[in-house]
């Protein structure tokens, strides 16, 4: 976990144009709410904010901020931001205030490792049904991805839900809920009717009676 904290400023002016200059000068408005306090509106550097959307837990990223000039300081997450959408620079971001004990519930990404049996032996293929699972943890709890070894699966084997063992977390959706399989490999045989076998036959025919 990340230890340092991020510094803020406290935003003072609101408006166009206190938030023009307030990117001028590298920063971004922003504010703080959620838990037992009021929303506080607050100036953080446009690159801490693409930092924290950019670290391996993504927009599940716990931040300690630090209002500059003061002892004050909360966990919190980036719960929505929005860009610009010819720059692409960040524009303004919101936080969610978080206890470090809370319990919350998120969505992270699947990442399949190893290759299955079924599909390296048997002519198999490996059917990812779900790409994120959700789940509830401790927010300094939170996995960055839920890892699934596939490479002892064979022709028609599954995994699930339950069959995921992690620490420290819940798993919201329901035991039995398929989240990766090995099915056959469906061909589908192409049977050409009359019409298209005779077809190309009189096209044929046709050219060769113009030459």
């Amino acid at each position: 976990m990340h230890q340092d904290f991020i510094e803020v400023q406290p935003r003072e002016r609101l408006g166009k144009n206190a938030n023009r200059r307030l990117r001028e000068q590298g920063y971004i408005p922003g504010i703080v709410y959620g838990g037992d306090r009021g929303p506080v509106p607050i100036a953080i550097k446009e690159r801490d904010v693409w930092d924290m959307l950019h670290a391996e837990t993504g927009e599940n990223t716990v931040r300690l901020l630090k209002l500059a000039g003061t002892d004050k300081q909360r966990h919190v997450m980036v719960k929505d931001y929005q860009m610009d959408p010819v720059s692409r620079k960040l524009i303004h971001a919101d936080f969610m205030r978080v206890d470090v004990e809370q319990i919350v519930e998120v969505s992270v990404p699947i990442e399949i490792k190893g290759t299955a049996y079924g599909v390296k032996n048997e002519g198999g293929m490996l059917d990812l049904i779900k790409r994120e699972i959700e789940l509830k943890a401790k927010v300094l709890e939170i996995p960055k991805v839920i890892e699934i070894d596939v490479s002892g699966l064979h022709l028609n084997d599954s995994i699930r839900v339950k069959d995921i063992n992690v620490e420290n977390v819940e798993f919201v959706d329901a035991p039995d809920t398929v989240i990766v399989k090995v099915e056959p490999i469906k061909t589908h045989d192409l049977e050409v009717s009359e019409e298209e076998e005779v077809e190309p036959e009189l096209i044929s025919k046709g050219k060769k009676e113009e030459e």
